[in-house]
């Protein structure tokens, strides 16, 4: 069984990706500078049901978030990006 990875640091960048099929659900990615080494951006996807509200969504989509504190849990994949399992956002 896989470890889960605990990210925290700042969003530096972030969009949603609309989802591929009628079936499946809006994903979210994060660019996060993590705490102690900024220049080692972690990507995060995830669900956009982890986000806490539309209104996060939204801002999180036009980049309004840019600097905001972040703490994201889950696996890494294969591709070296974090699917996250659990968000926490803070303005």
């Amino acid at each position: 069984m896989e470890a889960e990875m605990v990210v925290t640091g700042a969003i530096v960048d972030s969009w949603v990706e609309s989802a591929p099929t009628p079936a499946s659900e809006d994903r979210l990615v994060l660019q996060v500078a993590p705490q102690g080494r900024p220049k080692d951006l972690v990507i995060v996807e995830a669900e956009a049901s982890l986000v806490p509200d539309r209104y996060w969504l939204e801002d999180l989509s036009e980049n309004l978030c840019h600097g905001s504190p972040v703490l994201a849990v889950g696996r890494r994949l294969v591709s070296g990006f974090v699917a996250a399992t659990r968000l926490q956002l803070a303005r």
